[in-house]
């Protein structure tokens, strides 16, 4: 019989299986393929707002790491912040000026987690 457990069960495979779908679109290079990831991602945000109302519904069946408080919550903020920026300008077609956005973000003070992360997309930006 289903229950609140057993569905957030199939919701989680399901999440893995598309978390590993979209990593294969991109392997493929199934074109187009930030389209292709980006339904995929659209997709995920449905079944996370599933789990939240499960999670409301049966408390202890979130997971732990979502209750956790982030150590550097204005660090976070501002990194999704300059994130968001950034995808926009990428989105326009404008690598360059993502890239110098999150490099903005590397001259304010930040955590050495904060700065990988940037540093990361910034490769991903320059296709290192």
């Amino acid at each position: 019989m289903a229950n609140l457990e057993s569905i957030n069960n199939r919701l989680l495979l399901a999440a893995r299986r598309l978390d590993q779908a979209a990593e294969d679109i991109r392997d493929a290079q199934f074109e187009p393929t930030r389209g292709n990831i980006e339904h995929i991602g659209k997709a995920l945000s449905e079944i996370f707002e599933l789990q939240h109302k499960i999670y409301g519904a049966k408390p202890e069946l979130k997971p732990n790491y979502l209750n956790e408080e982030s150590l550097h919550p204005q660090a976070d903020g501002l990194l999704t912040e300059f994130l968001g920026e950034a995808i926009g300008l990428e989105e326009a077609g404008n690598n360059e000026g993502a890239v110098k956005k999150l490099e903005e973000f590397l001259l304010l003070e930040s955590t050495p987690y904060h700065q990988e992360l940037a540093r990361s997309e910034i490769s991903r930006l320059e296709g290192v």
